[in-house]
């Protein structure tokens, strides 16, 4: 019980001041205990993230396959659609999907690499379920495809970044242009002559 307590505390405070502003005794103080009373549950502040970053990878991707499964018998653009507000809708997101969406953004520098490599794993499973949606929508050949996923991730990414620069009127606008763009350039794709 008090290890949940421990990790709802620690998402919360990473969420807010990241993981270089957060001391473990404001991670303990906040759960009513003293600090050394966390190694009792986690061996260092770095293994806590580590498993925080895996609950909210694991959050995330149930979220999105439920989204799947909740579209399944939507034509192949309105489910791609659901799949771009999903990464860019992000005044309704978990506090965990916030906390995995800072870190991605802004890792400790000592866990760069390590989380890199957990950020790339949870992307191939994403990446599965996005091609397979971009070939419905497009009828395109492995190459175009592989174009298109590319651009989704630039486009998402990309938001992902401005959404912390502009206030919510300027973002939602983006978000409608850039959705405008994509599905613009999935429709070429879909009409253009195969090679």
């Amino acid at each position: 019980m008090t290890a949940n307590r421990l990790k709802q505390a620690a998402l919360t405070l990473f969420a807010e001041s990241g993981y270089e502003g957060v001391s473990l005794s404001e991670i303990a103080k906040s759960v009513g205990i003293k600090t050394p009373s966390i190694y009792a549950h986690f061996e260092s502040k770095e293994q806590l993230l580590l498993e925080l970053i895996d609950d909210a990878i694991r959050e995330e991707h149930a979220k999105f396959m439920q989204l799947l499964a909740e579209t399944s018998d939507q034509p192949p653009m309105e489910r791609l659609y659901a799949a771009f507000i999903f990464f860019t809708d992000l005044d309704h997101i978990t506090k965990g999907q916030s906390f995995l969406k800072r870190t991605l953004l802004v890792p400790p520098r000592h866990l760069e690499e390590r989380l890199g490599q957990d950020f790339i794993a949870y992307e191939d499973q994403i990446t599965l379920q996005l091609t397979e949606l971009l070939n419905r929508c497009a009828h395109c050949e492995p190459e175009q495809s592989e174009r298109l996923l590319a651009l989704f991730y630039a486009l998402t990414d990309g938001l992902l970044v401005e959404y912390k620069l502009y206030d919510s009127a300027l973002y939602r606008r983006r978000q409608a242009l850039i959705w405008d763009c994509l599905r613009e350039t999935v429709d070429r794709t879909r009409t253009s002559p195969k090679a």
